[in-house]
C-alpha cells in the first residue's frame, strides 16, 4: 500500500493556485452546473467565495459571518427541488447561512444553536 500511496504522490503536480482568502482555509466542495464547474470554499476570514475551476477567478465572495467558515457545501437540495444553485455554509458564530450564486444575496439563516458548527 505504502507504494502506492509514494507513487500517487511522486506523480502529483500542483495545477493552479486560487487566491483569494486573506487567511486560513478551512473547507472546499466541488459541484458542476450549468455546463460549468466550481469549487466553494470557506475561511477563517468568515467569508465564503464560489470559485470557476475554468477562469480560476473567484466570481462570488458572501460576507455574513461573524466567525470562521468551518464548513462549505453545494446544496442538493436546492439545486434538485428547487432548480438553483445555493451554498450552505457552517461558522464558530453559531449560524447556518445559505447563500444564492446567481442572485448573490443570503437566501436563509439558522441560529440559535448552542454550540459552534463544524463540518463531520
Amino acid at each position: 500500500m505504502a507504494l502506492i500511496i509514494d507513487t500517487f504522490c511522486s506523480s502529483s503536480k500542483l495545477l493552479k493556485t486560487l487566491t483569494g482568502h486573506t487567511s486560513y482555509l478551512y473547507s472546499i466542495d466541488y459541484s458542476s452546473f450549468d455546463n460549468s464547474q466550481f469549487i466553494c470554499s470557506g475561511s477563517d476570514d468568515k467569508t465564503v467565495c464560489v470559485w470557476d475551476v475554468e477562469n480560476h477567478k473567484c466570481i462570488r465572495s458572501f460576507n455574513g459571518h461573524s466567525g470562521a467558515v468551518h464548513c462549505v457545501e453545494f446544496s442538493s437540495y436546492y439545486y434538485h427541488n428547487h432548480h438553483r444553485n445555493v451554498v450552505c455554509s457552517a461558522s464558530y458564530d453559531k449560524t447556518i447561512r445559505f447563500w444564492d450564486i446567481k442572485d448573490n444575496q443570503q437566501l436563509q439563516v439558522f441560529n440559535g444553536t448552542h454550540k459552534w458548527c463544524c463540518c463531520n
